[in-house]
């Protein structure tokens, strides 16, 4: 009896590729910054071989010392996906951006300045390779018109302030001479001349440490908001590492361009006819250009008031303060433009503080000449400038 065997073929088939994770290769970090104050960037070395297929984490942090995590808060996670051969072969790396998600899962959508903890520790999970940069922190205030050609009390007050809080340097900008030119060229001088200061300590700062960039938060009151609006405006799109990579902060207090179609205001008739004629002659041949939010804002807060002259609350702010400023603006007082008045070209929000006829200790009823103290008393001794 025969036995039928079914017949055996034999043929190849192709598999898909398939790779060997090296268990000797590892990562040397040597590099790391930002470039847009949200993603970090960062150069390494893969040595013994490639890691491509293996996802590759990675750990940020916040210290308060270069390359270490003593007292660390870690900020976020990235990872570079087995898939991105590119980004995981041997050899180096240069470059290499990793968006970061928080510890709550959500996106890191900006790297908020923190002067407790300015340095960004990067931290490679698979063998605990570091590197770090520096984010250093610059306050840029600008006054408004100064009558009397001197820079104002709370200026000075407000760059201790600052410094008090951990600002690595403050450019207390003096243009009181200038402000109080009725003619467009005024705020043109004052840009190019805060603009060049800026630029040369964001410089000075960001040497001491490969990678460093400059956060800095402008504040500017009155006329003082056109300042650094133009400036702000002249820094976008800058190739300066430590600026490019810095987080900006506008911070407007009562923002008033000397210009009638913006800076409005309110005075008492008929006593001060006189003087809102003066001021609307002087917005008329200064013709400010209006505020604006440029696009490298990373955040923006606008604390106005637009409290009404002739109010008792002005003088019986006299009787508690004894500040001639809340006698002069019971006769007349300058408004801020409020959020909704601003053109915003960031893609964030302007935080807005309305102050209209708040009543605050020591200062009287809020007017044109209180919002800085207010904005000291509440925010910059609260320690919270950049969480306000």
């Amino acid at each position: 009896m025969k036995t039928f065997r079914p017949r055996i073929f034999l043929s190849l088939e192709q598999l898909e590729d398939r790779l060997l994770l090296s268990s000797t290769a590892n990562i040397a970090m040597t590099f790391a910054t930002t470039t847009d104050a949200r993603t970090v960037s960062v150069n390494y070395t893969i040595n013994g071989g490639s890691l491509a297929g293996q996802n590759v984490s990675f750990n940020i942090y916040r210290s308060a010392a270069f390359d270490s995590l003593g007292g660390a808060q870690l900020i976020g996670t990235a990872m570079v996906p087995g898939s991105d051969r590119a980004d995981l072969s041997a050899g180096s790396h240069t470059g290499v951006k990793l968006a970061l998600t928080a510890p709550s899962g959500q996106p890191v959508t900006g790297l908020t300045p923190n002067p407790a903890l300015p340095f960004v520790v990067v931290v490679a999970n698979l063998d605990g390779s570091s590197v770090s940069f520096e984010t250093h922190v610059l306050g840029v205030i600008a006054h408004g018109l100064e009558y009397d050609g001197l820079v104002p009390p709370w200026e000075i007050m407000l760059a201790a302030a600052l410094r008090s809080q951990g600002y690595d340097d403050v450019i207390a900008f003096d243009w009181a001479f200038l402000s109080i030119l009725p003619f467009p060229f005024a705020i043109q001088m004052a840009n190019q001349s805060l603009f060049s200061q800026v630029v040369t300590t964001a410089d000075r700062l960001a040497s001491q440490h490969p990678g460093d960039v400059v956060d800095i938060n402008f504040i500017g009151h009155s006329r003082g908001t056109v300042v650094i609006s133009a400036v702000l405006q002249s820094l976008v799109g800058t190739t300066d590492p430590s600026l490019k990579g810095g987080f900006m902060e506008m911070t407007l207090l009562d923002p008033h361009p000397a210009n009638n179609a913006y800076g409005q205001f309110s005075f008492l008739p008929p006593i001060a006819n006189d003087f809102a004629l003066l001021v609307i002659v002087f917005q008329h041949l200064t013709m400010d250009p209006q505020v604006i939010v440029p696009s490298n804002v990373d955040r923006v807060f606008d604390f106005d008031q637009q409290s009404a002259a002739g109010q008792l609350g002005w003088l019986m702010g006299l009787l508690q303060t004894f500040s001639s400023s809340q006698l002069r603006q019971f006769l007349f007082n300058l408004w801020g433009e409020p959020a909704s008045a601003i053109p915003n070209q960031s893609a964030q929000p302007i935080r807005g503080k309305n102050l209209t006829n708040v009543f605050a200790p020591n200062l009287g009823l809020i007017g044109h000449s209180e919002v800085p103290y207010w904005y000291i008393a509440n925010v910059v001794n609260a320690n919270e400038t950049f969480t306000y």
